[in-house]
């Protein structure tokens, strides 16, 4: 099986570009997992920009449309290079169409006297005393066989539970590659919606847009590293509905937050197959 490292990947295609595909073993139902293009674009901004002291502070990813097995071409460029801040964007094509646009700011550190370090992280059991949630093909989707998940918070997916909330550890089981940036971009993709624990039966809750806010993030994340993850709804309503979610390091810190734009098919013939969700809701 290839690790997510190995994945994102891609061979160079010229300045800026890269060719590849995304395993089987990678998706969710008809398209990839979302952690997957929004780190190959991450990645390609990194590799354009190649500035160690701009490091990534927000990353936006629109999924326009699924990104299957299929041979796709991911492109980057930077748009701006100011004195502090650097804005890029990234591509991915699949047979001719715009799948996936990922867009980075990057900045270098800056003297200032504000200092906040976010919300803790909640007063959890650790890892170690939790058992991981067990892989069931068929049912679970395919790329969650990469991830090790240990619940704490919020009701189980599809038990009808009374809140749009969850939390509890993660980490990586195969090489996430050397970037910490990367890998916690993946660990953040691979928690199924909140939404899902209201819901009564196997349902898609597909990623629309998401936005992840870096902030304190580990020198190293790689198979052994348990971050804490929590999420919650803030409102659904026709179908469409928006979540907020946190990442803490092992050392509690904060080391991003997101905000996602979710598109809900828990109705009979609303959208794609059933599944933990995630993935592109663009077509």
């Amino acid at each position: 099986m290839s690790s997510f490292g190995e994945v994102i990947s891609w061979a160079a295609d010229g300045p800026g570009a890269w060719t590849g595909s995304i395993p089987t073993t990678w998706m969710q139902g008809r398209t990839s997992f979302g952690g997957i293009p929004a780190a190959l674009g991450l990645r390609a901004i990194r590799a354009v920009t190649a500035d160690d002291q701009r490091r990534p502070r927000s990353v936006h990813t629109s999924f326009f449309g699924p990104l299957d097995d299929r041979p796709a071409r991911v492109t980057a460029e930077v748009i701006r290079a100011g004195r502090y801040l650097s804005h890029a964007r990234a591509e991915i094509r699949q047979a001719g169409e715009l799948r996936t646009q990922v867009t980075v700011t990057l900045a270098a550190d800056r003297d200032s006297g504000v200092v906040l370090g976010g919300p803790p992280r909640p007063e959890r059991k650790g890892p170690e005393g939790l058992s991981d949630l067990p892989f069931i093909d068929g049912l679970t989707p395919a790329f969650t066989r990469y991830f090790a998940f240990r619940w704490t918070d919020g009701s189980l997916p599809f038990s009808g539970g009374k809140e749009a909330r969850l939390g509890g550890w993660c980490r990586h089981r195969s090489d996430p590659g050397p970037d910490p940036y990367v890998a916690a971009l993946g660990l953040l993709d691979a928690w199924p919606s909140p939404f899902v624990s209201m819901m009564t039966r196997p349902a898609p809750a597909s990623s629309v847009t998401w936005t992840t806010n870096f902030f304190d993030v580990p020198e190293v994340i790689d198979e052994s590293t348990w971050c804490w993850y929590g999420s919650e709804g803030v409102a659904a309503r026709n179908g469409i509905a928006g979540m907020r979610a946190g990442l803490h390091g092992p050392e509690g810190r904060l080391v991003a937050t997101v905000e996602q734009l979710v598109a809900l098919f828990d109705r009979p013939g609303a959208g794609p197959g059933a599944g933990l969700g995630g993935g592109s809701a663009g077509s």
